[in-house]
């Protein structure tokens, strides 16, 4: 098969088992698959599929600081302008919605480093990456156990029964955050400082930076013009007052210095 033809016989098999798992638990239920056919989308992508869920959102438990937002609704903030579009233009609810990019690889693709740069820009620009393998390559990578090596839901197709099944799957969502700053090693790590600070605070704005600059790529990515909340401009323009006096340069050299006397005979396995 060729990549279009890989990709139709997905979406058929999608539409005829409604009960998979290939996005998430199929305890969240489905209920339909939207192919979005967005020029921006589909230089980048193979398939861009929104996915909706049939369970319904209740306002109270967004409001609820006790419990942690799934990630689908914290795209609503960072990829808002997409979703926005879809939801209107499906009549859909817009916390409904869930986005999947979807690299498509069929056996007459070469597998090779150019698919590690497709998974990097679904991350930014999506939070996840899904990449689906024609027959050949999923007896393969199954085979030298690389398929846990990419940060990607593989799925395989396996033509003798002519079915779809995850290979692996990787079932974080990089939302908000794409390094996820763990907040005990962040009170760990200035515990060794004589400074007294807020460390909630300094957790809560760490979060708030990255989730700007996810927003930021999206935005150079689709050239989407999604605009920044006004309190994210005043913290921006707080963030810009300060100066912090690094000097890169200085602290390369100050490192090369202090391990610089070792000899080749001091090497040790």
């Amino acid at each position: 098969m060729n990549e279009i033809q890989l990709k139709n016989r997905f979406l058929n098999f999608l539409n005829l088992n409604p009960g998979n798992d290939f996005f998430g638990n199929s305890s969240k239920h489905y209920e339909k698959y939207i192919e979005i056919k967005n020029e921006a989308l589909s230089r980048k992508f193979d398939l861009v599929l929104a996915v909706c869920k049939t369970k319904n959102i209740k306002k109270k438990d967004i409001r609820n600081s006790i419990i942690e937002m799934d990630d689908d609704l914290k795209n609503i903030f960072v990829r808002s302008t997409l979703l926005k579009t879809i939801s209107e233009s499906y009549k859909i609810n817009i916390e409904k919605i869930a986005l999947f990019p979807i690299e498509i690889k069929s056996d007459k693709d070469k597998l090779d480093e150019r698919l590690a740069n497709q998974v990097i820009e679904a991350i930014l620009s999506f939070g996840r990456s899904i990449v689906i393998l024609d027959s050949k390559h999923s007896s393969k990578i199954i085979k030298n156990g690389l398929s846990r090596i990419l940060p990607s839901t593989l799925i395989g197709y396996f033509g003798e029964t002519d079915e779809f099944a995850v290979i692996n799957r990787h079932d974080r969502v990089y939302s908000d955050s794409l390094l996820n700053v763990n907040k005990m090693h962040l009170i760990r790590t200035l515990e060794k400082t004589d400074y007294q600070i807020n460390v909630t605070k300094l957790y809560n704005n760490l979060r708030r930076i990255q989730s700007i600059h996810q927003r930021l790529i999206y935005n150079q990515i689709f050239q989407s013009g999604q605009n920044l909340l006004e309190d994210e401009v005043i913290f921006m323009k707080e963030l810009s007052s300060l100066n912090l006096k690094i000097n890169v340069k200085k602290e390369i050299i100050k490192t090369i210095q202090q391990h610089k006397n070792y000899k080749i005979t001091d090497f040790t396995e």
